[in-house]
């Protein structure tokens, strides 16, 4: 029974990129219908250099006992590319999330939450002062769901991608 099943989240390394990268790629296939994009998941093209070799950013995956994954969450340092979001954000302090995907049949069950807190704890250890991240109100459950981890909203665009801004920032 999945109420029993014994869950470990993790940092990951270079002996985890395969299976990691082979469940995001899965993940963003079900919840937006894409294949790869090499614009897109840049990030989970160059894994080891964003994910692994770089200060500050992180890969993090829940694990089921059986060792597959079945959740991620990544941590990067954000980058100030979004022009809507111009001046709001200190870029040697922010933290961005990106790639929460829980499988469909562990969902519900604290998986998510298990990860943010992970991955708060290490925006800590990090020195990040706010995290960001952005999400799409057509993805049942999303927008509730980080608003449930304590993230507000900074900036709603609308439109056809209907693309929410959110963040969170840290106590120390």
């Amino acid at each position: 029974m999945l109420e029993n099943t014994r869950i470990f989240v993790k940092r990951l390394g270079n002996s985890d990129i395969q299976p990691a990268t082979e469940f995001a790629f899965k993940m963003i296939k079900e919840v937006y219908g894409r294949e790869i994009d090499p614009v897109w998941d840049h990030d989970l093209l160059n894994f080891e250099d964003l994910y692994i070799k770089t200060r500050g950013n992180t890969f993090l995956a829940a694990f089921n006992e059986n060792g597959e994954i079945v959740g991620t969450l990544a941590v990067r340092r954000y980058d100030g590319r979004i022009k809507s979001l111009e001046g709001f954000y200190d870029l040697k302090a922010t933290a961005e999330l990106a790639k929460c995907y829980v499988d469909r049949k562990y969902r519900r069950r604290g998986i998510g939450s298990l990860l943010v807190k992970e991955a708060e704890q290490f925006c800590r250890g990090a020195g990040y002062k706010v995290i960001y991240l952005h999400t799409h109100m057509y993805l049942p459950g999303a927008y509730e769901f980080w608003h449930s981890q304590g993230f507000k909203l900074r900036l709603d665009e609308g439109g056809p991608r209907q693309t929410v801004h959110m963040e969170k920032f840290l106590s120390p």
